[in-house]
């Protein structure tokens, strides 16, 4: 086959490798098509390929010669030179030993090109030794090259995919671990189960949920896996402030070690692992245990996990504390049991006192009732001089209305965290309920951020009670801008808007709990009385006005809250 023939079969395989290319969008095969199908076009005795991951590390060198392929592991081997055209290979030449160990090959010439993303190196394609002269010719060089280009397009494609499949997972888990609370009140089959369903998000070679032992400073494991042997619970205990587990819960921070054997802190409990995940369980400012994943093979996570096992644990935490009061008070009374668990789960949702923030006077109170259900509020800081403010209301009440409300505020921290848009964070916290609850069921909210420095409030309403802004001179609107109610249909888009808060503003956020409350004639105390209450006291502290509206809906109804 003369060079003109052999220029076009490698066309022919480019152009055939390029459909191949768009067909997956698995990383494992795009590289197995980059390794055969330049290895065919170049005709050469050994190919490799040695890419970044995603913490942008080189780690492993894939590399194929007559359709034996292996994967080293091999990180840190860097050799920025990149020719184009074949030249020789030093006999100390660390990729020369490389490719010889894993096939017994002594090459001797190789070809680098750079494998370019966004004008940054992902990675390099090497070619060693050339068996057909036509692969010295620079119309194969730009053929390889255009390959490359491909590839790399793929890649991009893939990793996308990769990142939105793993998002969507791990909201999934925190949607069903939203469910296991309500299915169960046992809760080492509560923590079991979530213990099981973290493997689809973050996978672990063995995994623990630790406990402080009440009034000890003994961390015991409640629930395991991974862990051999029959006094593996002993082995698992700790002392406060003793190993990960125990430094973790004494300092109230996840921790990342990608190498176990490195850090002082690590105490062997299982001889195979090599990397740790840490974060604390926190209920409220209280660190009640620790949740832990270890892996077989150095630095297997990464700070994204740890951001997500850190949201996952504010999931567990409602389980044990939930689990651990029906405990307590199932011994003495058990139809009022669900109640006071349910008023329990919304009291540590609240804010335990009203934030201070410069320029403003902020205040917020539920008003008790003796019917549980799924009002809500928060103050939520974000960054300095900017505070996320939130009011929702659920649909039904007791229990269920409650569980709702839980998911529904940790979708919300959790969106929040990733610093979205108002109107993205409202849009996926939409979705995640519709795909959780019952139809029916829904949530009805606004949620805004406070830029106190600007004076600038920017909100979303998600069909709930339109706030009031009242002017200093008086005048006022409604705050309705936003969308549908939270959780009734998957796909609803959300409208924010942000309003200037002048110096003598109000802005009044409620649910219908206050303006749905009735006398002995049965008539609402509505919007009306509501705005009279305000308007006429608005020079007042916000503290004092929230206090005027509670004492007035309660004489208005005339029941003892």
């Amino acid at each position: 086959m003369n060079s003109t023939d052999t220029l076009l079969e490698s066309l022919r395989l480019f152009a055939q490798t390029a459909k191949i290319l768009n067909r997956t969008l698995n990383r494992g095969e795009l590289i197995d098509i980059l390794l055969e199908e330049s290895h065919k076009i170049s005709s050469t005795r050994v190919t490799t390929l040695y890419l970044k991951d995603v913490e942008s590390r080189f780690n492993d060198i894939y590399i194929i010669s007559d359709g034996m392929k292996r994967s080293v592991h091999a990180p840190g081997l860097i050799d920025s030179g990149v020719t184009d055209h074949f030249s020789g290979v030093d006999e100390s030449d660390r990729w020369r030993m490389l490719v010889n160990e894993a096939f017994n090959i002594d090459v001797h010439e190789r070809l680098r090109l750079p494998v370019l993303r966004h004008g940054s190196i992902l990675g390099y394609l090497d070619l060693y030794d050339p068996q057909d002269e036509s692969a010295r010719k620079p119309q194969f060089l730009e053929v390889l090259n255009a390959l490359v280009d491909l590839f790399v397009i793929a890649w991009d494609n893939a990793e996308l995919y990769e990142q939105m499949r793993k998002k969507s997972l791990e909201n999934n888990l925190l949607l069903d671990s939203a469910r296991m609370l309500s299915s169960s009140l046992d809760l080492d089959e509560v923590l079991h189960d979530m213990m099981l369903a973290l493997k689809k998000v973050v996978d672990y070679d063995a995994v623990g949920i630790f406990l402080v032992k009440r009034d000890t400073n003994k961390v015991e494991p409640r629930v395991w896996q991974g862990y051999e042997g029959p006094d593996c619970r002993r082995r698992l205990s700790v002392k406060v402030g003793e190993g990960l587990i125990g430094w973790v819960i004494k300092n109230g921070e996840g921790v990342y070690v990608p190498d176990t054997k490195a850090d002082d802190r690590y105490v062997e409990s299982r001889p195979e692992t090599q990397c740790e995940l840490v974060v604390p369980i926190k209920a409220d400012t209280k660190i009640i245990g620790a949740f832990n994943v270890e892996s077989n093979e150095i630095d297997a996570y990464s700070e994204d996990d740890l951001q997500f096992l850190t949201v996952f644990a504010s999931q567990a935490v409602i389980s044990i504390e939930r689990a651990r009061l029906y405990k307590e008070i199932m011994a003495t009374r058990q139809l009022e049991e669900q109640l006071n668990v349910a008023r329990m789960i919304q009291r540590t949702f609240l804010p335990r006192k009203n934030p201070t923030v410069a320029g403003f006077d902020v205040a917020g109170r539920i008003i008790p009732s003796q019917k549980v259900g799924g009002d809500y509020y928060d103050f939520i800081e974000i960054v300095k001089n900017q505070m996320g403010i939130a009011i929702a209301d659920v649909s039904g009440k007791g229990m269920p209305a409650s569980l709702i409300m839980a998911s529904f505020r940790a979708s919300l921290i959790a969106e929040i965290r990733n610093n979205y848009a108002i109107r993205t964070i409202l849009q996926k916290v939409n979705r995640l309920l519709n795909e959780s609850m019952d139809r029916g069921n829904f949530v009805t909210a606004v949620y805004g951020v406070l830029d106190s420095k600007n004076r600038i409030f920017t909100f979303s309403n998600a069909g709930h009670n339109p706030p009031i802004l009242i002017r200093n001179d008086g005048s006022y609107e409604e705050l309705t801008e936003g969308g549908l109610a939270l959780g009734i249909i998957d796909n609803c888009d959300y409208e924010e808007r942000p309003v200037y808060v002048a110096r003598g503003d109000m802005i009044v956020l409620y649910t219908d709990g206050v303006t749905e409350g009735r006398d002995s004639e049965d008539e609402l105390f509505g919007e009306k009385r509501l705005m009279k209450i305000v308007m006429d006291n608005r020079k007042k502290t916000a503290k004092e006005i929230v206090q005027l509206v509670i004492d007035s809906v309660h004489d208005f109804v005339r029941e003892d809250y």
